[in-house]
């Protein structure tokens, strides 16, 4: 369900960063929108759906099986984080590549 959420928001920024292609002042920052807001989606997904299926198969079953829920939810927020942290690197990189750094 928290999906419903992030990926409109994914979205916004994705054309966000087209948009700001346009500009030549703030061209640069396209490239940290659309790739921060794109490894961030994928990664959240990823990282949450691998917590669930790890803390169903473990503890599917059991009295405590609510913890994967919360694996769940600990593994979009942390997904999430790692994705941006990527996206802003490699942004990062592309721009002082293409020669838009600042």
């Amino acid at each position: 369900m928290p999906f419903f959420f992030i990926a409109p928001i994914c979205a916004l920024f994705v054309v966000l960063g087209v948009l700001f292609c346009f500009s030549s002042r703030l061209r640069f920052l396209s490239s940290y929108l659309v790739l921060s807001a794109t490894l961030g989606l994928v990664f959240a997904f990823l990282l949450s759906l691998a917590f669930l299926m790890l803390g169903g198969r473990l503890l599917g079953g059991t009295s405590v099986a609510w913890i994967a829920l919360l694996a769940y939810l600990f593994g979009i927020v942390a997904g999430g984080v790692i994705g941006i942290v990527a996206g802003m690197i490699l942004a990062r990189r592309f721009n002082r590549r293409v020669g838009l750094a600042r």
